[in-house]
């Protein structure tokens, strides 16, 4: 059995985020937030900006600071913030670390399943893909939230590096989600979609921080990467994720995957039928061309690694890293089966 479902709110436009939050913490009824922030949400005037929006007579919580990777200690911090100010709404602003970390800590039992607003401020997640935060502590089935603000001026001021990462992120996404095993044909029509926006605009946003129109397309293809995602993801994503502590860049998921798309996309190219020749359709591309080639050159001309071999730190072994990856989600609906020996030879290709 397969459930498709998309349930949130989504405004997009730009600044957007003036006129939609109060009306999003009305339908609420509530007035005491929760505001999560990491170093996206920090950057230039995006919380000041949230602040300002905020309706009057709301009483804010603000737990700032999240690091790429909250771990437990974050997670029982936060809990004990939300309780003391007995908050009713979560507020993420920010990118991965924020949106992930703020629905997971609403669907936790401690918090009561506490409505989520994502606000995103970058154009790699916009809280509406799946959450995978092992060792955060318990939670329950992690809901969409009841709101997504999309506002392409909350992602000007990203650098070219960070907008390099999170724009190949999203991509990645649409991709795997576009590849996945489950049957889901408005996800495959919203990841195709995503696929061609990023080839007309993600270079476009690298070279210009201030290219509003390519900044907004961006964050749609980060919109349709994450309604596209709850068909599944795949091996590229599962191998980043587990990989995530074992590379010294910043940004690292971002640059992960640019990576890792190679030798994944080679190993699973005998089971995803035509689908190859589909997304170099969405991406204008020649009938034969090579994808797979397409898109590493992709990421080297925004400045993306094609290697993983220059920055593994290796604190783990392969064979650990691999065990994590077969483990992931993301792996069930990998379009070919693969094993922890598979994510070991993968590796290996990708150094």
């Amino acid at each position: 059995m397969s459930l498709i479902q998309l349930v949130s709110r989504i405004h997009f436009a730009d600044s957007v985020l003036e006129d939609a939050l109060p009306d999003a913490i009305k339908r609420l009824k509530a007035s005491r937030p929760l505001i999560l922030t990491d170093e996206d949400g920090r950057t230039g005037d995006r919380l000041e900006r949230l602040f300002d929006a905020l309706p009057a007579d709301c009483v804010p919580e603000v737990f700032p600071n999240l690091p790429i990777h909250p771990d437990k200690s974050e997670f029982e911090q936060a809990v004990r913030s939300l309780k003391a100010a007995r908050c009713d709404v979560i507020i993420c602003l920010g990118g991965i670390a924020a949106l992930d970390f703020g629905r997971f800590l609403a669907a936790s039992q401690d918090c009561g399943c506490l409505p989520v607003i994502a606000v995103p401020s970058t154009a790699a997640n916009v809280g509406l893909g799946p959450v995978h935060r092992p060792g955060l502590g318990n939670a329950g089935r992690v809901e969409p939230p009841a709101s997504v603000l999309c506002d392409p001026t909350l992602t000007l001021d990203t650098s070219p590096e960070r907008t390099a990462a999170h724009g190949f992120d999203a991509l990645t996404h649409c991709i795997e989600a576009f590849l996945a095993t489950a049957f889901n044909p408005p996800a495959d029509g919203m990841a195709l979609e995503g696929i061609h926006r990023s080839t007309l605009y993600l270079e476009r946003a690298v070279a210009d921080g201030e290219d509003l129109e390519a900044r907004r397309e961006l964050l749609a293809v980060a919109l349709n990467a994450g309604l596209a995602a709850q068909k599944g993801l795949g091996g590229v994503e599962a191998l980043a994720r587990a990989a995530d502590g074992e590379c010294g860049v910043a940004d690292r998921h971002g640059a992960l995957n640019a990576a890792l798309l190679r030798p994944v996309l080679n190993f699973n190219a005998p089971a995803v039928g035509n689908r190859y020749a589909r997304i170099a359709a969405a991406m204008n591309l020649s009938p034969g061309a090579d994808v797979t080639g397409a898109l590493v050159d992709l990421g080297r001309r925004i400045g993306l690694p094609d290697r993983i071999g220059p920055v593994w730190s290796g604190a783990n072994p392969l064979q650990q890293v691999a065990k994590w990856a077969a483990a992931d989600p993301a792996n069930q609906t990998n379009p070919r089966h693969a094993t922890p020996d598979d994510y070991v030879s993968l590796l290996q290709e990708a150094m």
